[in-house]
């Protein structure tokens, strides 16, 4: 059986789509600047250069991977993936697809239902796609129950290579991805403790987003630490708790994404939709603040008449990721302080969409989103001080 394998952004040979597939294969990528939808091409266009050059580095290490492993690696810049599957399954014989499950959901343009032949998605981005538990504490104490060998590339996979020209993106220094697992594995141990500081977080988020860290095997990596360290996996408390619910949360953003058929094409306004109140979105959308004087500009500068923000986004920047409860902070500041509503969710977005590393996820989508919910009445603002504090820079 010839397969044709549509990765969308897993650039890595361990994941749990690599770990399933086998038979003759054929790796393809469309680049979504040239299919996804106006909003998204907007994004993809106009991210720091670091984003785009963790991209390209995530492109050149997969395929110089693949290419170690005696196989191609075909990239395809086209405005109809589906009519391209298409034309390549009846040149070459394809028997069935296997889609990379897309982080988001599928993208608003591709219409799988339009494919000749038999297609199938499989997710790598969960750390076990068969719990259907919904909360984190439920999600990682089943993952733990058994910790799970990590996932490799599948020895049954075949080459089958195709005589189609390859667009292929600059080519960009490979990710040291054994320092970051190793920064990972150490810094999981006392996560609970420095979680709120920006020299305290994992920066797993980023790998994972560019693909490049395979989510599932980081998870039962770190379990296994905290098991040899004697932690009780019965136990929803202490400092493996409070490391392994991350991966719990992360799980279920993307889940609730998918469900929700949630993708970057989209505007503020539909993802708001889905994740506020009916009250809390007419709240945001009625919110006017006729003294501002605040830009987008200003936040891409780390220029605001707020010298607290400011820090926080030269730090942000710096990193490529923004804390948890720095991110919570940021956004209640942006409502009371954009001129409007929709001003404050669509610069918060555009924020990590744009300037930080780790933004083009459905996570961050769905925290932005949350924190325009209304606490007793009002769009939370944590305390000044109390967040400073516990960032200490």
């Amino acid at each position: 059986m010839k397969t044709l394998v549509w990765i969308t952004h897993s650039f890595r040979l361990d994941s749990r789509l690599m770990h399933n597939i086998k038979g003759q294969c054929t790796f393809i990528y469309y680049s979504p600047y040239y299919f996804a939808g106006d909003r998204e091409k907007q994004i993809l266009s106009n991210c720091s250069a670091k984003n785009i050059e963790l991209f390209h580095s995530s492109i050149t290490q997969f395929t110089e991977d693949l290419n170690s492993k005696g196989h191609s690696f075909y990239v395809f810049k086209e405005s109809d993936p589906v009519s391209h599957i298409n034309y390549l399954c009846d040149t070459y014989g394809f028997d069935q697809i296997i889609i990379d499950q897309p982080l988001f959901a599928m993208w608003q343009t591709i219409k799988l239902e339009n494919l000749k032949v038999p297609h199938q998605q499989i997710d790598s981005d969960l750390v076990d796609d068969t719990v259907l538990k919904m909360t984190a504490k439920s999600r990682w104490m089943t993952h733990t129950k058994q910790l799970q060998d990590p996932y490799e590339f599948s020895n049954g996979i075949e080459s089958y290579s195709i005589n189609e020209i390859s667009k292929a993106y600059p080519k960009a220094p490979r990710i040291d991805t054994r320092t970051i697992i190793n920064r990972a594995l150490t810094i999981a141990k006392t996560y609970k403790h420095t979680r709120d500081k920006h020299n305290g977080q994992t920066e797993l988020s980023t790998w994972f987003q560019n693909g490049v860290i395979d989510p599932h095997n980081m998870f039962f990596s770190i379990a296994k630490q905290f098991e040899q360290d004697g932690a009780d996996f019965n136990i929803n408390d202490g400092e493996h708790a409070a490391m392994l619910r991350q991966f719990g949360f992360r799980e279920i953003t993307i889940i609730q994404t998918r469900q929700r058929g949630l993708t970057m094409e989209m505007q503020p306004s539909q993802w708001l939709s889905k994740f506020v109140t009916e009250k809390s979105y007419q709240n945001l959308t009625d919110q006017v603040n006729p003294d501002s004087t605040l830009t987008f500009e200003q936040i891409q500068t780390a220029n605001t008449h707020d010298p607290e923000i400011n820090q926080i986004l030269r730090e942000s920047f710096s990193k490529g990721v923004m804390p948890n409860r720095a991110r919570m902070y940021f956004a209640g500041w942006m409502f009371y302080n954009a001129p409007t509503g929709i001003d404050a969710i669509n610069w918060l977005l555009l924020t990590f969409d744009l300037l930080l590393l780790d933004g083009q996820c459905p996570t961050n989508y769905t925290q932005c989103c949350s924190s325009m919910n209304l606490q007793y009445g009002r769009v939370m603002l944590l305390n000044k001080n109390r967040v400073m504090e516990l960032l200490a820079y």
